[in-house]
C-alpha cells in the first residue's frame, strides 16, 4: 500500500499515488510524508497509513476518499465532480467498520446507486470491491480499494530508475465505434461508450488493475499479476457476450484485447517502454472478440490450469525487429468450441 502524502497547504492527507491534493487541489510533495495525525473529512485524526477507498471513472480519471469523507460538488474530490450537475454538494459519505467499506447516501437529490440499484438514504450500506457507484444517470464509477491497486511510483519521484517496473499492459479496442458514431450521433454513441467503459473498468479493478485512460476508443490498463490479467481479460470478454444476448443487434459491442508483459516506465498517470507499444502491436492484430498475447506473458503466466490457450504463431509486429510468438487466451464461452490446450 502506498505511503500517505501531506497537503502543504491544507494539512489534510491524501493517498500517496496523488500529485494534488484530493481537499485543496493544491500540488502536494513529491514524496511521502512521514506519520503523522492527519484530520479527515469529519474532523477526525485517521494514523496515517489508514485504508483508502479509490473510484475510478469511465475515462480514466480517478479520486479518493478515507473513512468520514464526504464526496460531491464541494467534497473530496469536487475538481472531478463539480461539472456533473446531477451531484449534490454534498451527496455520500464512505465509511469503513470492522474492516469493511459501507456508503452513505446523504439525502442527495438524485439518489445513489449501487450496481444500478438505488441505496436508501442514511443507511449504511456495504460496498465490494469492483462495484459500480452511481452518483447520477450520467457519473458513475467504479470502486475499488487501495491496497489492490498495482504499486506505481509517480512521475514526482527523483530517480527515474524507481518508476520502472514490469507490469502487464492491456488494450481493449471496440470494433465499429465510428459507424455507430455516424449512425447514432455523438451523444447517443458516446453514453453508448462510456456504458461498456464502466462494464470493463469494474472488472479491470477486481483483478487487481488499473484503468490508466482511453485512447480514442481503447482501454489501457495495467495489472501487476500476469494470471490476473489473463483472467480480467477473459471475464470482459465473456461480459460482452452475456451482455449481448439482451441487446439489438445495433447496440451490442465487440472488443479485441492484446496483452504484454515487460519493464515500463510510469509518468503523469502513464506508461512509456517498448512493453507497450509490443501490446498496442498485438492488440492491432487481434480478431474481434478475441484476446491475444506475446509469448512473453504466455510464459509469466505459467501453470495456471484454469487459463485456456491456443498458440498463433510466429507474427511479425510493425516497428518490432524480431517475430513475436502469440497465443491466445480463451474466454469460457468460446472454449469449447475451439481446439485449445491448457497451460
Amino acid at each position: 500500500m502506498s505511503t500517505d502524502k501531506v497537503c502543504q497547504s491544507c494539512h489534510k492527507s491524501n493517498p500517496g499515488f496523488a500529485e494534488r491534493c484530493f481537499h485543496c487541489l493544491a500540488p502536494l510533495p513529491a514524496s511521502a510524508t512521514p506519520p503523522a495525525k492527519i484530520p479527515s473529512a469529519d474532523g477526525s485524526t485517521p494514523a496515517a497509513g489508514a485504508p483508502w477507498i479509490v473510484l475510478t471513472t469511465p475515462d480514466g480519471d480517478f479520486f479518493a476518499a478515507r473513512d468520514g469523507d464526504i464526496i460531491g460538488r464541494t467534497g473530496i474530490g469536487h475538481e472531478l465532480l463539480n461539472p456533473h450537475e446531477g451531484i449534490s454538494r454534498k451527496h455520500v459519505q464512505f465509511v469503513r467498520k470492522r474492516d469493511e467499506w459501507f456508503v452513505i447516501d446523504l439525502n442527495s437529490s438524485n439518489g445513489t446507486f449501487l450496481d444500478g440499484r438505488r441505496i436508501s438514504p442514511k443507511a449504511l450500506t456495504p460496498i465490494r470491491n469492483g462495484q459500480q457507484l452511481g452518483f447520477s444517470p450520467d457519473f458513475v464509477v467504479a470502486v475499488s480499494f487501495e491496497g489492490r491497486q498495482p504499486e506505481i511510483s509517480t512521475a514526482a519521484d527523483i530517480d527515474a530508475d524507481a518508476n520502472r517496473q514490469t507490469l502487464v499492459i492491456l488494450f481493449a479496442d471496440i470494433k465499429g465505434s465510428v459507424d455507430f458514431f455516424q449512425e447514432m450521433g455523438t451523444i447517443v454513441a458516446r453514453n453508448w461508450i462510456l456504458k461498456l467503459f464502466r462494464m470493463l473498468t469494474a472488472v479491470i479493478a477486481i483483478h487487481e488493475g488499473r484503468h490508466l485512460k482511453n485512447i480514442g476508443d481503447a482501454i489501457l490498463a495495467v495489472f501487476p499479476d500476469a494470471c490476473e490479467a489473463a483472467k480480467a481479460a477473459r471475464e470482459m470478454q465473456s461480459i460482452i457476450h452475456e451482455y449481448n444476448k439482451s441487446v439489438e443487434p445495433s447496440q451490442a459491442y465487440s472488443i479485441r484485447i492484446g496483452m504484454n508483459i515487460g519493464s515500463v516506465l510510469f509518468e503523469n498517470n502513464d506508461v512509456f517502454g517498448n512493453a507497450v507499444n509490443i501490446a498496442s502491436r498485438v492488440q492491432d492484430l487481434t480478431p474481434p472478440g478475441r484476446i491475444f498475447i506475446t509469448r512473453e506473458l504466455f510464459a509469466a503466466i505459467g501453470p495456471d490450469t484454469d487459463i485456456v490457450t491456443e498458440f498463433i504463431g510466429e507474427e511479425v509486429l510493425k516497428g518490432v525487429r524480431q517475430t513475436t510468438g502469440i497465443y491466445e487466451v480463451i474466454a469460457p464461452h468460446i472454449a469449447d468450441n475451439k481446439n485449445t490446450r491448457v497451460l
